[in-house]
């Protein structure tokens, strides 16, 4: 009688009396599945250029998981924190450069990044702009503009449509200061 012994992570998790990490349902759930991987790994055989062939998907799936998603976020959480000293910053700046790979490309993605959404930003403010512009020129029918808030003459004044026409180009030109405004 042949008895197979796998190395269950959980038993062992659930034995030992000391923890020094907490380890989470996700990483029991993946060290199972890699035990599975070993266990299909050991009882196949496979070809050299298969072999390969699946080190090369196992490494790629490795690589994508450990890049993080913006390489430039811890930099900009570590500018937001204003109660550091300029020490603290210089620290915390090292440390960050030692962990992440920074290089000009990813720096000139950040700034065409940025710059490409500050565009985007000016544009519909500018669009917001002109549309209420527009609203407030052009003769609306008489069905659509609801009632007259302030009269300048009989046939003329202030209507409903006029103010949420002043609303629109308020809010483009929020956004587009907003969009210049560092702070």
């Amino acid at each position: 009688m042949k008895i197979k012994r796998l190395l269950d992570v959980r038993k062992i998790y659930k034995t030992k009396t000391y923890h020094f990490l907490e380890v989470s349902a996700s990483h029991l759930e993946l060290e199972k599945k890699v035990q599975e991987l070993i266990t299909l790994i050991g009882d196949s055989k496979l070809s050299a250029a298969e072999i390969k062939n699946y080190q090369n998907l196992i490494s790629r799936a490795f690589r994508q998981a450990s890049l993080p998603e913006d390489p430039i976020k811890p930099f900009t959480i570590l500018n937001q924190d204003r109660n550091l000293s300029r020490e603290e910053l210089l620290d915390g700046l090292e440390t960050l450069l030692a962990e992440n790979k920074i290089d000009s490309k990813v720096s000139r993605k950040y700034l065409r990044n940025n710059l490409f959404q500050k565009i985007v930003l000016c544009l519909i403010g500018l669009i917001l702009i002109l549309t209420g512009f527009a609203m407030i020129i052009m003769p609306a029918p008489p069905s659509f503009e609801i009632f007259t808030v302030f009269y300048f003459n009989p046939n003329d004044g202030v209507t409903v449509m006029d103010l949420v026409s002043l609303l629109i180009i308020l809010s483009g030109v929020f956004l587009f200061i907003l969009n210049f405004n560092k702070k």
